[in-house]
Order: C-alpha cells, then structure tokens, then sequence
C-alpha cells in the first residue's frame, strides 16, 4: 500500500537549507567562459559618408578565467584589432593588423591615459534601473563627462558573468560588472555596443596568447598607427 506523504512534511522539506540552498545557487550562478556577440553602431557618423560602408556590424568578447578577448574587424577584414586582456595582472596586449602590417603593444595602467584622450575619467552615477539584454539581467549606471562635447553615457552592466576586473582597462573602470550595452568614443568616433548574444563555452586558452607574427612596438607607436588608421573613417 502507498504511504501519504503529509503535505506539511513536504513543505517542511523544500524550506530546508538544503533545498533552499540550491535554489539560490541556481539563481546566483555566474558564467565562467563563453563568447559574447555585440551589435555595432555609430550614433554621430554620416551613413553617406565615404566610408559607411567600411564600418565593422559586430565584435565579440572571448573571456574565461578573469580573461578577456576582445576582437573587431573594419573595413572588409582589412582593419583588424585584438586586446587580450588580463583581470588579474591588469595587462592588456593590444593587436593591430592592416594589411601587411602587424603590430602589438603590451598595456599597463600607466599607460591608459594615452588611448584614453578623448573622454578622460567620468563621474559614475548608479541608478535603480533594471533591464535583461541578451538574457543576462542588468544595472544601469550613468557616466557623465566633464568635457561638453561629450555628452552623458548610459552604462547596462551585469553581475552575473565571472571576470576579476572586468573593465580595469577603460574609462568605466570603476563599474564592477561586465558592460553589455554601453558608448564608447575613440579617436574621435562614438562606438554603440549592444550585446546580442552570451553563449556559454569552453575556450581555449590558446585564444589568450599573444601573437607571434605581430611586432613588438611602443603603446606610444599603436597609438599613433590608430590615430591614423581610425581617421579615415571619420571623413
């Protein structure tokens, strides 16, 4: 004969710490590895402009073990750049491929300033605001400028992704979670990034080595190269 299970034993047991506990891991799980896909758009260039139609669509984010790869590709592959970022050691080796050109610097903190120029630090304000994008749920944080061309930033970040310094190497820096829709302006050029996709994955930790092939060169040499590469697609 079956037993009846008393319905106060069984609320008794989905109270315990035990289930209880897993619940809330479940609920708190962060993402180790995987690869994030975000859409790119450009808020204040000419779409008629000379060299619209040379402007990168897409980037991906690579990261696992408080690492991070940061890939983007202009111009029909012919402009190409990688930073492999670490959270830990806060290093950053940033790659620049054009043409038969191939470059890399290696970053230190003390060297941000440089790539930085045109936004400087902002003054973060934290918000109440909630959103999901690509899945994940997200904060918003406002960063505010103190030149007046550069007008005020929203910043979507999510808790729920595993990296140690996530963002140590931008103007955002003081944001603990990892950035999902957000600007950015670089040489005179406002980026828009808006993740469309997190798909957890194993990644090979080859993907976090830098490059043979490339030259070994001065932040001060990238900087210049950049300089003149992104330029052009300001005309």
């Amino acid at each position: 004969m079956r037993k009846h299970v008393p319905n106060a034993l069984i609320l008794a047991l989905l109270a315990s710490p035990f289930f209880s506990g897993c619940s809330n891991d479940l609920l708190q799980r962060k993402l180790g590895e995987g690869v994030i896909e975000y859409a790119l758009s450009f808020p204040d260039y000419d779409p008629n402009g000379i060299m619209a139609g040379m402007l990168p669509e897409r980037t991906t984010l690579t990261f696992a073990d408080d690492k991070q790869v940061a890939e983007l590709s202009a111009g029909m592959g012919i402009f190409r750049t990688t930073m492999v970022v670490d959270g830990v050691k806060k290093g950053l080796d940033y790659h620049l491929s054009m043409m038969s050109k191939k470059m890399v610097a290696h970053l230190q903190p003390r060297d941000l300033g440089l790539f930085h120029q045109d936004s400087g630090k902002p003054t973060i304000v934290y918000t109440d605001d909630r959103d999901t994008i690509a899945g994940y749920p997200c904060k918003r944080a406002i960063a505010i400028f103190d030149r007046i061309d550069h007008p005020e930033t929203d910043l979507w970040y999510t808790d729920r992704i595993e990296l140690e310094n996530p963002n140590w190497f931008s103007p955002f820096a003081e944001i603990a979670g990892v950035l999902l829709r957000y600007d950015v302006v670089q040489y005179g050029m406002r980026m828009r990034l808006d993740a469309i996709s997190v798909k957890p994955g194993q990644v090979d930790p080859a993907k976090f080595k830098v490059k043979d092939e490339f030259e070994k060169v001065q932040p001060e040499v990238l900087h210049h190269e950049l300089a003149e590469v992104l330029g052009t697609f300001s005309m």
